[in-house]
């Protein structure tokens, strides 16, 4: 689900993720049909066109990367990389085994969110290495993020969305 959905499609997902999420206190909205517009962030996100070549990429490929990457300065770009698919997740009630904490608040549902992204984690002396090793290897250029010590840590959405491999 992307956050354009659970807002505004009418069908039954959404519309039984969104009383679970406001659990009871759901008014029911009037539903709309969704834009052209809205549906195809939607479906950018949810059933991306991973076309990844075997061998060199072919220019028809490279020229796809620089059209993707023109399409992330436009509004509609910024507008894409806002939609980040996610899932909640629900705290089940307690096992029977299982003690309540006193002061427990019912905080709601985590938000979970979806990427194709890959984690490193390596030793401080051999992120370099890595840097270099993926720049050597990759024919396909890879969005990296590099966290050092004093690196301040982005967003959860921006590390689901902005990056490919993060060391």
């Amino acid at each position: 689900m992307t956050p354009l959905s659970f807002r505004h499609f009418p069908s039954a997902e959404f519309s039984t993720s969104r009383k679970r999420f406001s659990r009871g206190n759901y008014s029911r909205e009037v539903s709309r049909v969704p834009s052209l517009v809205e549906l195809m962030l939607h479906r950018g996100r949810t059933a991306p066109y991973c076309d990844i070549p075997k061998s060199h990429p072919s220019k028809q490929y490279c020229r796809g990367i620089e059209i993707e990457d023109e399409v992330r300065t436009l509004p509609l770009g910024k507008m894409l990389r806002e939609n980040t698919p996610f899932y909640h997740h629900y705290h089940g009630d307690p096992s029977i085994r299982e003690r309540t904490p006193r002061r427990r608040r019912d905080q709601g549902p985590k938000v979970m969110y979806l990427t194709s992204a890959t984690l490193v984690i390596v030793p401080a002396n051999l992120l370099s290495q890595w840097d270099r090793e993926i720049t050597k290897h990759c024919s396909i250029p890879l969005r990296v993020l590099m966290l050092r010590t004093k690196t301040p840590m982005p967003s959860v959405k921006s590390l689901a969305t902005d990056f490919d491999v993060g060391l």
